[in-house]
């Protein structure tokens, strides 16, 4: 049977794995490496988030990985916690390449220069491009001015994520979805807050490259994030 392109998309998304990331906000490096073995041990990914540790011990981090690691070094106007010069925020993330990262995610608000500059030597680790808004769901024409931008850089997967203040921003948000797919391009894309909790549930279903959950609630590192047994009830639900 000869299946038309759209039908081979469609099937190419019901078979994709629905991918988990837990996201790491421990302060300690020890306790971030312990719940980084937990969850590879469980077959997820996991998201090391840099800016919450007082003392980044990379090497110490890193010294095994058994499961996908995202490294993250969140800027604090990205709703991260990092306080320090961005000199050094950057350098804590070209260490986490060096030290074989599965993916670096960087922000498209960091010096532009500086990211092409990880693009050329990423080797093996694939690039996150990534844009948040805390404040709100930008209008149509806006989220896809932005769209734009991140499918003109230089990036294996975009992630796009916006505050919902209304139901309906949810839907603007993930049908950016789609449009990554028919561009070629993998993407991470929903709603934080109340309002954008189901759009973490069915953006993997609907061809999102993850999703983020945490094991419990105190280890949540953005608004309306669900634990794992929450996503994997819903989604159990949903088949």
């Amino acid at each position: 049977m000869i299946l038309s392109n759209a039908e081979n998309r469609k099937q190419k998304t019901e078979n994709k794995p629905l991918r988990i990331c837990v996201p790491v906000v421990e302060s300690n490096v020890h306790r971030a490496r312990n719940l980084y073995l937990r969850s590879a041990r469980r077959g997820f990914w996991t998201e090391l988030r840099l800016d919450y540790l007082e003392q980044p011990d990379l090497k110490r981090l890193l010294r095994t990985r058994p499961g996908k690691v995202i490294a993250t070094n969140r800027l604090a106007s990205e709703g991260g916690q990092w306080r320090g010069g961005e000199a050094d925020r950057r350098l804590i993330l070209e260490e986490a390449l060096a030290l074989g990262a599965d993916c670096l995610d960087l922000e498209l608000a960091a010096d532009a220069a500086w990211r092409r500059e990880l693009w050329s030597r990423r080797g093996a680790t694939q690039i996150i491009l990534s844009w948040h808004d805390f404040s709100g769901t930008p209008g149509a024409d806006r989220l896809d001015g932005v769209f734009q931008e991140m499918l003109a850089g230089e990036a294996d997967i975009l992630k796009i994520v916006t505050q919902a203040r209304e139901p309906a921003d949810n839907l603007r948000v993930l049908s950016l979805i789609p449009q990554a797919k028919a561009a070629g391009r993998e993407i991470i894309a929903f709603c934080m807050g109340p309002l954008g909790k189901w759009s973490r549930v069915v953006a993997p279903n609907l061809g999102s490259f993850l999703t983020f959950a945490p094991f419990s609630k105190k280890g949540a590192s953005a608004p309306g994030q669900l634990t794992v047994n929450e996503i994997r009830r819903l989604w159990k639900m949903l088949k």
